[in-house]
């Protein structure tokens, strides 16, 4: 609704001389429905993608078998602030791409 529907609207219901007791029933529907329907806007707004995940390597471990593996060994601390030279040897002396532009 427009503005000019909205005040022919409300002139309408001031031309019915309702009750204060009735003036408070319609606003209580009319907020009740206008609550209902944000939450209906909001839960539409709300949708949740779910990703399956892919596996690209044929004989890849399990998560069942990589814990196995690693089962008992220390996870090293990662540094707060590496040097690109630690995020090189990370990666067996290789410049990752997406970082190769910035060094």
């Amino acid at each position: 609704m427009n503005a000019i529907q909205l005040n022919g609207l409300w002139g309408y219901l001031q031309g019915l001389s309702l009750t204060a007791s009735n003036q408070r029933w319609l606003g209580e529907r009319l907020i009740e429905q206008a609550k209902k329907e944000e939450h209906l806007m909001e839960k539409a707004s709300q949708t949740r993608r779910v990703f399956k995940v892919r596996r690209r390597s044929a004989c890849s471990p399990s998560d069942e078998e990589l814990a196995a593996r690693f089962a008992g060994k220390n996870v090293p601390q990662i540094p707060e602030d590496p040097e690109w030279r630690h995020v090189i040897d990370a990666n067996t002396g290789k410049t990752i791409k997406p970082i190769e532009k910035w060094l």
